[in-house]
Parts: structure tokens; C-alpha cells; sequence
């Protein structure tokens, strides 16, 4: 993860409800759940580090990683780039969270994958800080 992506899991919708109840690897795991990674159009897929992961989109850029445990479904892990998102990738990716019955999972919360919020939830991330102001958010860091 580099400090300009805003990294989030995309977790079942079923999960929510008892999200208090688990560990994050238990939140975010997508087995016996099954989604297809065919509805990504929007993103090409990559080559992975690692046969495990099914990748689309840059590394360094926006992507979405489908993490696999022996060809189960088992994370979707997403990073989106704040150098250079636009409003209409964010739609795709939040239209394809919405698609697979998936909701956001960010720095221990849990949010719905709706326009408004997520915006909002972007702006006070630490990568939008970074990428608005780099030097004063690594003095920031060093204060």
C-alpha cells in the first residue's frame, strides 16, 4: 500500500450484522459466499505477485485484489488512488460492491457503499491528506 491509496476490504453484507462479534480475517473472508471477479470491466486485469490473487488495476494505482486460499474466495481488498480517482471509477467500484452484496470495511468501521459517505469517509483519510499537502503531513508526522 503506498501512502497516496485509500485501502479498504470489500466484505459481505451478511457480515455486518455481527461484525462485533468477530476478528477482522473473520469480517473480511468471502468463503462459502462466492462472487464472480467477471463484473470487473472497468479495471484490466494484471498480473499478481502471487498466484493466489486475482489483480485489476495497477499496483501503485486503483485496484482491486481478489485474495484466493486454495481457488476459494477469501478477501477483496481495494485501493483506490487519490493522485487520480474520479468520480466515475469511484461509481464503478461502488456499483460493483453493491453488485456482490458488499460493503466497505475502513480502519474498523463499516460502511455502505454509498456515494455521499464514502466521499466523505476519503476526504479525512490519510492519503487525501498526504496528496493535498505532502510536506505538511509528514511534518505532521514527525510533530
Amino acid at each position: 500500500m503506498a501512502i497516496w491509496q485509500f485501502s479498504c476490504y470489500v466484505i459481505p453484507k451478511e457480515k455486518a450484522d455481527i461484525s462485533n462479534h468477530l476478528e477482522i480475517d473473520e469480517i473480511s473472508t468471502w468463503r462459502k459466499q462466492g462472487t464472480s471477479t467477471e463484473t470487473i470491466d472497468f479495471l484490466d486485469k494484471r498480473k499478481s505477485w502471487s498466484n493466489e490473487r486475482s489483480q485489476y488495476g495497477n499496483e501503485d494505482g486503483t485496484c482491486i485484489e481478489f485474495i484466493y486460499d486454495n481457488e476459494v474466495l477469501m478477501e477483496i481488498y481495494c485501493r483506490l488512488d487519490m493522485r487520480s480517482l474520479t468520480k466515475e471509477m469511484l461509481k464503478k467500484i461502488l456499483n460493483f460492491v453493491e453488485e456482490i452484496d458488499g460493503l466497505i470495511f475502513y480502519e474498523g468501521e463499516i460502511y455502505s457503499p454509498n456515494m455521499r459517505e464514502i466521499i466523505e469517509i476519503i476526504k479525512k483519510s490519510r492519503a487525501t491528506r498526504f496528496c493535498k499537502d505532502p510536506i505538511k503531513f509528514l511534518q505532521e508526522l514527525d510533530s
